[in-house]
């Protein structure tokens, strides 16, 4: 009888990883890539796992408020004041690169997320919800992927890249990889991580808690 094929952890991983990410300690994540390229995917297991990820959240994407439309002195007393309350803490934002660079001297030992989806499929998702004809939806991902690496290269501190396409097909082995890396332990018995990763839509987390037993 023929032995089952192994299966290579290493060819199935989603992530990328530079630098050694801090597993201890106080640290700040940002999570950005692309507009409906996988982003909320990652916030919402961020904050599933109990990281702080902002106030004022919105509940569908997973992104606060408090980094949209702020201008630089703005953007500094959002980070200013969530410095202070938290050791831990992260916002998701797909356009963060637009203004990461001036923040990331405020960040007490930053860490950049970067998710990336297939140019294709994030140009199928963009050209259903924004006024892209299908080839400038693709341009724009590719775009916005490459703006994303040249600013992370200027940045110093841990990166993760991940891939969604990865992170979706193997979830358990992407939520086992990327929560040791964010030094976390996922609770399965209180969240379910996997149906929330499944893609499709837009999921609330409270939906995927687990009621506990009486």
């Amino acid at each position: 009888m023929k032995a089952p094929a192994k299966t290579d952890p290493t060819r199935n991983s989603a992530l990328i990883v530079e630098g050694e990410p801090l597993r201890t300690g106080p640290r700040t994540y940002v999570v950005l890539g692309v507009m409906r390229g996988g982003t909320t995917m990652v916030g919402g297991v961020m904050r599933a796992l109990g990281i702080f990820m902002g106030d004022n959240i919105d509940e569908n994407n997973q992104e606060s408020m408090d980094f949209h439309g702020r201008t630089p002195d703005q953007l500094a007393e959002v980070v200013a004041r969530h410095n202070a309350g938290h050791k831990v803490w992260g916002w998701k934002h797909p356009n963060a690169a637009d203004y990461l660079e001036g923040v990331w001297p405020h960040l007490v030992n930053p860490h950049a997320i970067c998710v990336y989806r297939d140019a294709v499929a994030n140009g199928q998702a963009l050209n259903r919800w924004h006024p892209f004809s299908k080839m400038d939806a693709i341009q724009a991902a590719l775009r916005r992927q490459q703006r994303n690496l040249n600013v992370l290269s200027k940045l110093e501190g841990p990166k993760i890249f991940i891939s969604y396409e990865k992170a979706e097909r193997n979830k358990r082995l992407f939520l086992t990889e990327f929560s040791g890396l964010l030094g976390v332990r996922p609770r399965h018995d209180e969240f379910d991580f996997l149906a929330f990763m499944q893609s499709g839509s837009y999921k609330k987390l409270e939906d995927y808690r687990k009621t506990p037993n009486p």
